[in-house]
């Protein structure tokens, strides 16, 4: 008897959620957009976005809040010569920046973030071949 009157007070429970309660935030405008998920958080507050919204360059104002929307940034991350990512210096890493090599811009190659896959990151694969392995 008692497991049925805590089921059924987590089921009335269940059924008073909303998805906006309290102060003067207003929910009623959003859209569906493809991309992967990127949060940003301030104070209580916890905003996720997506990329490549079609919203992206719109200004959402109300109150005394304001959001533009727009495309997350990437940073370069410093590596130690795992291109690929799976904890291991092997030769598909050597490869990648083999194949990459002289390429400028954002490149998963490009180990020591300084937009070119040279010489340099061939190195970092080089004197770090086999760590992790």
């Amino acid at each position: 008897m008692r497991t049925l009157m805590m089921s059924a007070f987590v089921a009335m429970l269940i059924g008073v959620a909303c998805a906006q309660s309290g102060g003067g935030y207003d929910l009623s405008w959003w859209t569906i957009d493809g991309g992967g998920i990127t949060f940003a958080t301030g104070g209580t507050f916890n905003l996720g976005g997506t990329v490549g919204q079609p919203d992206a360059s719109s200004a959402l104002t109300g109150g005394s809040f304001s959001l533009t929307g727009g495309f997350w940034f990437t940073p370069c991350i410093i590596s130690n010569g795992d291109v690929d990512g799976n904890g291991c210096v092997d030769d598909a890493d050597l490869l990648t920046v083999l194949f990459n090599f002289g390429a400028t811009g954002l490149n998963p190659a490009d180990l020591n973030c300084d937009a070119t896959v040279d010489d340099a990151d061939l190195l970092t694969v080089l004197f770090n071949f086999g760590s992790g392995c």
